[in-house]
């Protein structure tokens, strides 16, 4: 929340999970990850390293360097430190060798934003973990969700399927393969007289403009 607030000036919303608001199966029960240190610093210790101490430095990869960017990623090593570790970032701006590099493998740890391509949590959900996805970077692999994500691609009405995502959903954050940290917002202005304007989770893009109609004046 912090980072979003006092490090983004609140242009983007708090990611309490995978989902963005406007999407179909959107679950706002979801409360994200709890910031707790003291929890973190004891299961530090249960696992070895107590303070930090011998665990490997955390290398993140980032294909954006903006001054933004880089303060927030340096708020994040502050949070990091904070029970204990220690952490690098590394930059690699060229997108296709980016890319290339997270079909690879090569990237432990990575900062990656996802554009849907239609407002449908299969978009999000099937593409990003299912475990024979191109596109599952984090190469997560849970029997459950690939059953699930299958079962929703053949549920026979909307509400079944919003079940079963947000169950893929529910496993995906209880496994923490990723941690979602935000959604981008868009803010735009529209004359009175500019009418049916429709805009769903994915934002400009996906404006339908056959559908916009301008109200004469009388």
């Amino acid at each position: 929340e912090s980072l979003v607030e006092d490090v983004l000036l609140g242009r983007y919303t708090q990611a309490r999970g995978v989902l963005p608001p406007g999407t179909l199966g959107f679950n706002p029960q979801l409360r994200g990850y709890p910031y707790d240190p003291p929890r973190a610093r004891q299961l530090l210790k249960e696992a070895g390293y107590p303070g930090g101490n011998g665990l490997p430095t955390l290398q993140i990869w980032s294909s954006v360097k903006r001054d933004e960017t880089v303060r927030f990623h340096e708020h994040m090593q502050r949070y990091l430190s904070a029970v204990g570790i220690r952490s690098e970032f590394h930059y690699l701006t060229d997108w296709p060798s980016y890319s290339r590099a997270l079909e690879e493998g090569r990237l432990p740890v990575f900062l990656y934003a996802w554009y849907a391509d239609v407002p449908d949590p299969d978009n999000f959900l099937f593409k990003l973990f299912h475990s024979r996805s191109p596109r599952n970077f984090f190469r997560y692999a849970n029997p459950s969700v690939d059953d699930l994500l299958l079962a929703a691609r053949s549920a026979p009405d909307l509400q079944r399927r919003v079940e079963l995502y947000r169950k893929v959903e529910q496993l995906v954050l209880d496994d923490a393969p990723l941690i979602p940290m935000m959604h981008h917002t868009y803010e735009r202005l529209f004359q009175p007289y500019v009418r049916s304007v429709e805009v769903n989770g994915l934002g400009d893009p996906y404006i339908p403009f056959r559908k916009i109609w301008l109200e004469r004046a009388r």
